[in-house]
């Protein structure tokens, strides 16, 4: 039998009833907080008086369109949405690289390999900008596509290190045979024309000069843009004595550093080397490359939209209500799908930033009083534009015989040679005159050698290897950079159906 409840457990078990509450249940209701009051906060209202949106809009274009153009100067550590940007690794390194050299005294050289428009030279610059900030090195700047050859490479390089040392760097013999020289152009125009004269050094005594770098007061870095172009030069001379004298360069030593940065975008540009110059580099190759995504593309657009304005014009009285009202549109056009699609699509063409920054400088020059805030749609006349250029316009105005080389070029693509020789494409251009008298051999004076020459100097037949002193020109290798629709076009455009025929076999 269950055991009998007692009184007192009978006594919790009955429900509850009206309690009285105690003083201390009191004194916990009293002071419990009220609810705080919700206060109203009215925002600013920003109104710009339309008699001011004129002189407003012409300092803000005047400020962005500044921003635009230096957006090729400027590193921004704050495009990519991850807070990384794609070249971080390639700024790390040549960092390094450089304080290697201008704290330690170190000889390095290295290659910035990566496609056009991926920041090879704002890398650089921005490297440089960092480094100059605390060290004064002497920079010498030399490019492939103006340099053509080693003497005036060297001319440059002695300019250049006598603007910024004050001092030339010609023993007597070197001036000696630099007077001899140019004798009679130091008397035609004078004694200011025969000091610069002397202080420049002939192609002869290259190595001097560049030995002579070393020993500079400064370390010294040397960038040499279009690096593969370089190579082209005649037994690679200048390459030899600048990788070479970087190479014996030694930390601790009595010399100061030096630096070898050359930047390309081909990339068998260590292949065009000769083995006793590719012996002396480095072997350090830092790639670039573009943003990943659009998003980067947005970021870094929001901020060249939205740049600080001069204190000057800052002053102007509606400046205070006009940038909030700007920034809103701003953030507008971004979000607008519109926008976001106009971004995809030239991210998809091309990836090259410079493209869209081209753009966004189109669609703010053409803002004015009664359009004065940037929209999707005054975006498609610029995409039109820019996104749609032809590749190479001069191939509407090809001669008769430069369409011969290029179609002997198809030809010998299709029967599987993608690299040719002068030699190669005679032989199609000789069997196509015999089987076809309508083919001439001299048109307007010039020959199909003088055809071939210009294509090589217009960049539309690209050497693959270095020149040799032992090849003889007609048997150096080269490779057409364009396409079998571009040529088709620009025989289309010619009129010549002998031509259209000739190409429609291969």
């Amino acid at each position: 039998m269950p055991p009998k409840r007692s009184a007192k457990s009978k006594t919790l078990r009955k429900p509850p009833g009206k309690i009285k509450a105690s003083p201390k249940h009191k004194k916990t209701r009293l002071e419990t907080p009220p609810p705080p009051e919700v206060v109203a906060v009215e925002e600013e209202v920003h109104v710009v008086p339309e008699h001011d949106i004129p002189s407003c809009l012409e300092i803000q274009k005047r400020a962005t369109l500044c921003s635009l153009r230096q957006s090729c100067q400027r590193y921004y550590q704050d495009d990519a949405a991850d807070g990384e940007l794609p070249n971080d690794l390639a700024v790390a390194q040549l960092t390094d690289l450089l304080h290697g050299t201008i704290e330690r005294g170190e000889g390095n050289s290295c290659l910035l390999l990566g496609p056009r428009g991926s920041g090879k030279t704002l890398i650089t610059e921005h490297c440089l900008n960092t480094i100059s900030k605390t060290q004064n090195p002497i920079i010498v700047r030399l490019s492939g596509w103006i340099q053509h050859n080693d003497r005036l490479a060297m001319r440059e390089i002695a300019a250049q290190l006598r603007e910024q040392t004050g001092t030339t760097f010609l023993s007597n013999e070197a001036d000696d045979t630099t007077e001899n020289q140019d004798e009679d152009h130091a008397m035609n125009n004078g004694d200011e024309s025969a000091e610069q004269v002397l202080s420049e050094p002939v192609s002869t005594h290259l190595p001097m000069l560049i030995s002579l770098i070393p020993t500079l007061p400064r370390p010294t870095v040397i960038i040499l843009d279009a690096f593969d172009l370089f190579s082209l030069h005649a037994r690679q001379a200048l390459l030899y004595c600048l990788l070479d004298t970087a190479q014996s360069c030694r930390a601790g030593g009595n010399t100061r550093g030096l630096s070898i940065i050359g930047l390309t975008s081909r990339m068998d540009t260590i292949n065009l080397l000769e083995k006793r110059v590719k012996s002396r580099f480095s072997g350090r190759v830092l790639r670039t490359s573009h943003f990943t995504s659009e998003t980067a593309w947005i970021n870094r657009t929001k901020i060249l939209l939205c740049p600080e304005i001069p204190e000057a014009e800052a002053l102007h009285p509606s400046m205070r209500h006009w940038k909030p009202v700007w920034q809103s549109h701003v953030d507008d056009f971004l979000a607008d799908n519109g926008t976001i699609e106009t971004v995809r699509e030239t991210f998809g063409i091309a990836k090259d930033y410079r493209t869209w920054n081209r753009m966004l400088t189109s669609m703010i020059l053409h803002l004015n009083s009664n359009t004065p805030w940037p929209t999707a749609s005054m975006l498609q006349i610029p995409a039109t534009i820019h996104r749609s250029r032809t590749r190479m316009p001069s191939l509407n105005q090809m001669t008769y015989s430069s369409l011969c080389l290029l179609i002997a070029a198809m030809h010998s693509y299709s029967a599987g040679f993608s690299l040719v020789t002068f030699e190669m494409l005679y032989d199609y251009f000789r069997d196509q005159v015999r089987s076809s008298a309508a083919a001439p051999i001299q048109v307007n004076g010039g020959g199909i050698g003088m055809s071939f020459e210009a294509l090589v100097a217009a960049k539309v037949f690209v050497p693959v290897g270095p020149p040799g002193w032992n090849i003889s020109k007609e048997f150096v290798k080269f490779r057409c950079v364009l396409s079998r629709e571009d040529i088709r076009k620009a025989v289309e455009k010619s009129g010549h159906s002998t031509l259209n025929k000739w190409l429609k076999k291969s």
